[in-house]
């Protein structure tokens, strides 16, 4: 689960947006945002800037204009280098990496290899940042001269570099952190923009970074993330032009905005999926037959249509952000609504009448409780009769990391290799988390697999294998992924979304 809402506005929210637009712009004369000043609303901000143990969406969107790593992964998903200039594996558990010569971070000290090796030490630490499990693979981290740092690893790993440019890391100066809380509301990264105020409660104000290394230079001033406590009045800025730029999370909010004439809106594939997860040791989702028949059960064309408003994907397992590795869905089992076939499987497995089950909802999530009437409907005419539970975040959270959560709705995903997505989720314990306890040992060979290896095309056999098992058994039924919706000015310039959302994009947009 992350922070993301998609909500379902309704349309008289929209009326009153304009009177209720009542808030602090960076402007100019006449009311509009300063030249060279982009403001992209949302409903909340985070309530802290820690590059390293922070882990909520909405600042780890935010956070590449900022903070930058060895390496970052482009629009296709691929490394590639950022603060390193280049990288030298000398061996499958050895790698060098040489750092560029003259970057600065926003404080003005010079990046060298000490302040590398600080922050991935830092991010290891499990004790400090959620991201540690991403990098458990590393042995040790050596400083060879200023410029030279060399990762030994346990054992071979096919996402050690991707793995570098996660989203809980980010090279700060050694020390930087201090006790924990130095950074919790200040930031000292090396990227095209620095912080220049920050209030949870209103705004993140970015100015352009003029020492920046890069070749390309940021052509904005500014860039401001102002909270908006609702979508609809995010609409009524953007339609008065106080607004430069907003994403949304609600279908309707995106259907409004690009029927207004002022604006231009982008919809593209996302990396993420909204799910129903299954419980592996809770009847009657322990029984495979069981889970197949409610895979068969569902209507996923139509959970799209209602809950996602049709801005979405189909899918098998992986979402198609992650083109390079997901399967078609139409390749996969289990994908086409068949009641006959379902009622027979769970007749199979013991429940030849009515079947009862609990399926857990989370506040706060619109969504997910747009969906579940599809869900319940559907699976009420294949004899499961649904009992909803409704929790707020806490509670979920908890049952979750435990894990003895029963069969629950999710969105999750923001991931760029399919060994991220699979290990720590579906790999049993100790190698995983197993959150749903399917302890499924040919999905462990696999995965353990697909870590090991390091060539490309048996990577892909190995994750086709995953995502057929998946699709097989599902402990996990994937019902759509979502699209990125965004909407802003004509006279934004230059802005391509990420698949992740991730917000690389803002780096070089001009106006």
């Amino acid at each position: 689960m992350t922070d993301r809402r998609r909500g379902r506005l309704k349309r008289r929210d929209f009326l009153a947006g304009g009177a209720a637009l009542a808030l602090s712009f960076p402007r100019g004369a006449g009311g509009q945002p300063t030249a060279g000043t982009l403001t992209y609303a949302s409903t909340a901000l985070p309530p802290n800037i820690e590059p390293h143990m922070q882990g909520l969406d909405i600042w780890q969107q935010r956070k590449p204009l900022i903070y930058e790593n060895l390496i970052w992964v482009d629009e296709s998903l691929e490394a590639r280098p950022e603060l390193a200039e280049r990288w030298e594996p000398r061996s499958p558990t050895e790698y060098v990496f040489r750092l560029r010569h003259g970057v600065r971070f926003h404080n003005g000290k010079e990046l060298d290899a000490e302040d590398v090796k600080y922050t991935y030490d830092r991010v290891r630490d499990p004790k400090v940042s959620p991201g540690a499990n991403d990098l458990l693979v590393i042995k040790q981290i050596d400083v060879l001269d200023a410029h030279t740092v060399r990762f030994v690893l346990h054992a071979p790993a096919a996402t050690f570099l991707i793995n570098l440019g996660g989203k809980y890391n980010g090279v700060i100066p050694k020390g930087a952190a201090g006790d924990g809380k130095e950074l919790l509301t200040r930031a000292v990264g090396t990227g095209p923009f620095s912080v220049e105020e920050f209030d949870p409660s209103r705004r993140l104000a970015l100015k352009k970074n003029a020492t920046y290394w890069g070749p390309t230079k940021p052509a904005l001033e500014r860039i401001v993330f102002q909270a908006i406590p609702d979508e609809s009045s995010i609409v009524a800025g953007l339609r008065t032009g106080q607004v430069t730029m907003a994403q949304f999370s609600s279908a309707l909010s995106f259907q409004v905005a690009r029927g207004i004439a002022t604006l231009q809106t982008i919809q593209a594939p996302s990396t993420r999926w909204v799910v129903l997860d299954l419980a592996g040791d809770m009847e009657p989702t322990s029984k495979p037959e069981v889970r197949q028949a409610i895979a068969l059960a569902l209507d996923r064309q139509a959970i799209l249509q209602i809950a996602g408003a049709g801005l979405g994907q189909r899918l098998g397992v992986l979402p198609p952000g992650m083109k390079a590795w997901a399967m078609p869905w139409q390749e996969l089992p289990n994908q086409q609504r068949d009641l006959a076939r379902a009622r027979a499987l769970l007749s199979k497995a013991g429940y030849p009448g009515r079947v009862p089950m609990k399926i857990r909802n989370i506040v706060g999530f619109p969504a997910l409780g747009a969906a579940l009437p599809v869900i319940v409907d559907n699976l009420r005419e294949a004899s499961i009769d649904v009992q909803v539970e409704t929790v707020d975040g806490g509670v979920w959270i908890k049952d979750w990391i435990v894990p003895q959560s029963p069969p629950t709705m999710n969105e999750w995903g923001g991931f760029v290799d399919p060994d991220q997505a699979f290990h720590r989720h579906f790999h049993s314990a100790p190698g995983g988390k197993d959150f749903r306890r399917w302890n499924s040992k040919k999905a462990d060979e696999l995965l353990d697999a697909g870590r090991a290896t390091l060539e490309r095309a048996k990577r892909k056999q190995i994750y086709d294998q995953v995502q057929r098992l998946m699709a097989e058994d599902p402990i996990t039924v994937p019902l759509y992924s979502p699209d990125l919706l965004y909407a802003m000015q004509k006279s934004v310039k230059g802005f391509a979304p990420h698949p992740t959302g991730f917000l690389y994009g803002l780096r070089w947009v001009s106006l």
